[in-house]
């Protein structure tokens, strides 16, 4: 019988340089997966970044804003802007809560967003962080009370009209 005599060295420098190139493959994978498929917010350019903040301000107003003289229009106004479930949930609120108690307390409201700024954007859908200022008065508050509020809107680009699917106090 023979046996085989392994190299010292060989066997000894093997396993640590195999571990090496599996290592440097895998950082080198990792990055460019990062790079390329995982920035989704690199694959969206300024014009589109300005289209949702936009489409987020536009919105808010829409939403936040009515007057019992023009209610009708300034809910299909808010409409328009709207997708999904919100826009379900926004139409059963609207007709079943809001309406009536718009047009019984005479209940009119004006929004502006003073800030904006996204918090994560892809090709198809983006979340903006919007600060807003809302007064509103009624028959029984002639005066006005004024409010300050931060709202998460997330935003889905459907038929190439960024919407709001979500709308959520922050």
């Amino acid at each position: 019988m023979t046996s085989r005599t392994r190299n010292p060295i060989l066997q000894r420098w093997l396993a640590p340089a195999l571990l090496i190139v599996l290592l440097l493959a895998s950082v080198g994978v990792a990055a460019w997966l990062y790079f390329t498929d995982y920035r989704a917010d690199q694959q969206v350019d300024a014009t589109a970044r300005q289209a949702v903040l936009t489409a987020a301000d536009d919105g808010a107003v829409a939403l936040l804003s009515y007057s019992p003289a023009t209610l009708d229009a300034d809910f299909a106004n808010a409409k328009d802007r709207l997708t999904g479930d919100f826009l379900s949930y926004y139409t059963q609120f609207t007709d079943e809560i809001v309406a009536p108690a718009a047009r019984e307390k005479q209940v009119q409201t004006s929004a502006a967003v003073v800030r904006k700024a996204i918090i994560d954007i892809e090709p198809d859908r983006a979340e903006v962080l919007l600060f807003l200022n809302q007064t509103t008065t009624s028959k029984e508050n002639p005066d006005g009370s004024y409010s300050a509020s931060a709202v998460k809107a997330v935003l889905e680009k459907r038929d190439n009209t960024w919407l709001i699917s979500a709308f959520d106090p922050v």
